[in-house]
C-alpha cells in the first residue's frame, strides 16, 4: 500500500502523516515515511526520531546533484 499526503502549508500534513504511520505500525505493518519537504524539519520529531541526513547526501550532496543535473 502506498499513501501520499499533500496539501498547502499549515494544513496538518505532518500531523496526519505521523498519526497514520503510528497507527499502521501499531497494527504490525511495516511503515516507511519519506518527507520530501526540505524546508520542514518537524515530521521526524512527531515520529519520535532523530533528524535524518539530507537525502542528497547519499548522492554526493546538493552541490554535486545540482552540477550533475546541469550537465
Amino acid at each position: 500500500m502506498k499513501i501520499t499526503v499533500c496539501g498547502k502549508g499549515g494544513c496538518g500534513k505532518s500531523t496526519v502523516t505521523s498519526l497514520l504511520a503510528k497507527a499502521l505500525a501499531g497494527l504490525g505493518k511495516e511503515v516507511l515515511v519519506i518527507d520530501s519537504d526540505e524546508s520542514n524539519y518537524g515530521l521526524h520529531r512527531q515520529l519520535g526520531m532523530e533528524l535524518p541526513g539530507d537525502f542528497t547526501g547519499y548522492f554526493g550532496g546538493k552541490e554535486s546533484v545540482l552540477n550533475d543535473m546541469m550537465l
